[in-house]
């Protein structure tokens, strides 16, 4: 991985909560270790069942979710988990992103498509 900004954020977001890794390891079944591993780079994000064990022991807001399951897809190269099956399920929605691409579209080109509101106003 080139860098580790899903376990820096999963530590930050930890951090704020109290919650020591060995109390977020019980929390999701996974040992100190493996906690500290994902924070410090080591291991990759997690994803799937574990993932969302992170996040229902960790109880973020709604903009702390997206952003972990942001960081975690990017980090694998991948779409998020909560908006998987709705991509997948929406051949005109592939097919918008295939034409934006090979048009060179660029993500200002997108926030003007949504009216000039930025990214993070967009899922508001």
């Amino acid at each position: 991985m080139q860098n580790n900004e899903f376990g820096a954020y999963l530590k930050s977001l930890r951090e704020a909560r109290d919650t020591t890794q060995e109390q977020l390891g019980e929390a999701v079944g996974k040992k100190k270790m493996t906690i500290s591993l994902i924070e410090n780079g080591k291991n990759d994000p997690p994803q799937g069942d574990f993932l969302e064990k992170i996040i229902q022991a960790l109880l973020p807001t709604a903009d702390e979710e997206i952003q972990l399951r942001d960081l975690a897809a990017l980090a694998r190269g991948s779409i998020p988990s909560d908006i998987l099956s709705y991509f997948m399920e929406n051949k005109s929605i592939r097919n918008a992103i295939r034409r934006a691409k090979e048009q060179g579209k660029s993500n200002a080109d997108w926030q003007k498509i949504f009216g000039g509101k930025h990214d993070d106003e967009l899922y508001r």
